[in-house]
């Protein structure tokens, strides 16, 4: 039974990185998202799910915040890619030993349509933050700090969340860590 639960993730882990080598080659014209309704909990659910073994090996905790039932219309894939690579980011900043915060907030932003009720999905870490020289560049394409990085991660998951109707923007506090904020439009009567 084992050995058919790690088929079947080491199968889903290879059609997530088929999708984003998809979106990596098609940067400049992304795809649209094929939306569906979906708990916003779940993303953070299925990114865990991914990540979590090979974060706790580096001593960082990936703790979930449920934030209830609150609904968004997204491409849970493409999503996913985003959520995944903020994450990705937060570890690295962390390096060892530290803590990614994932949460649910509902408020009112100005978004694509104006002020709306929107959903936002956060992912908090304990990392050293950013210095003002990288925060100017932060979602140019090709900018990176990372050795062997392609620079085109965050600007890829802003592309994806603009064509979500959302917004993608960050806090940071240097020596004190990052929080990434995905703002998305609220699904309303998510029950019908």
């Amino acid at each position: 039974v084992r050995d058919n639960e790690d088929a079947k993730v080491v199968h889903e882990e290879i059609n997530r990185l088929d999708g984003i080598v998809k979106d990596f080659l098609q940067f400049a014209r992304p795809s649209d998202p094929h939306l569906t309704p979906m708990p916003a909990e779940r993303l953070f659910q299925q990114v865990v799910n991914l990540l979590k073994s090979h974060l706790e090996k580096l001593g960082i905790q990936l703790q979930v915040q449920a934030g209830g039932a609150t609904f968004v219309n997204v491409d849970a894939r493409q999503m996913q890619q985003v959520l995944i690579n903020l994450i990705q980011n937060s570890a690295d900043s962390i390096g060892r030993h530290g803590v990614i915060t994932l949460r649910i907030k509902d408020e009112t932003l100005p978004l694509k349509n104006g002020n709306v009720p929107s959903v936002i999905l956060e992912v908090n870490d304990t990392g050293k933050g950013m210095p003002p020289e990288v925060e100017k560049q932060l979602f140019n394409p090709f900018f990176t700090t990372k050795d062997g990085g392609t620079g085109l991660g965050l600007a890829i998951a802003a592309r994806i969340v603009e064509k979500h109707g959302g917004i993608l923007q960050y806090q940071t506090k240097l020596n004190h860590g990052t929080t990434f904020q995905i703002a998305l439009p609220k699904l309303e009567n998510e029950a019908s």
